[in-house]
């Protein structure tokens, strides 16, 4: 099992993605702003990061820089997604950011599906199978 940070300003989207990266297996921690996402990223330590470029308080782009200067030479997996910015040239500003991935967001039930098992065969490549070294919380 991983935990998964899930950085989403829109209640239904976020449920949403929730459903579906719990029905993985996965514990997901929440965040609506980038404040707020950076403090819980630096708590909790999650597996992988998924959070939306247009957020409150602080962008995504900015929340992954800050991440990245945050966690060197670690590299916690990052994915972007975005229901606007659907250019390549959003995806390049992404990845220069320090993302990993960039995905457009799914606009219903069976894409959201689909994204939570790209997490997971993310997940896996990045952690050769092993999720998390963490002793599970109770």
């Amino acid at each position: 099992m991983a935990r998964v940070l899930i950085v989403e300003d829109s209640e239904l989207l976020l449920r949403i993605m929730l459903d579906a990266i719990e029905a993985g297996g996965h514990e997901v921690i929440t965040a609506g702003d980038g404040e707020v996402a950076l403090k819980r990223f630096i708590e909790e330590k999650p597996d992988l990061l998924i959070t939306d470029c247009l957020i409150p308080k602080m962008d995504g782009f900015k929340l992954v820089k800050n991440i990245r200067e945050f966690e060197a030479p670690q590299r916690t997996p990052v994915v972007m997604t975005s229901a606007i910015y659907r250019k390549a040239s959003y995806r390049d500003v992404a990845m220069e950011a320090g993302a990993d991935l960039y995905l457009t967001k799914p606009t219903n039930p069976e894409e959201y599906r689909e994204f939570a098992q790209r997490v997971d065969r993310l997940l896996e490549t990045v952690t050769g199978g092993v999720v998390s070294q963490e002793v599970p919380r109770s």
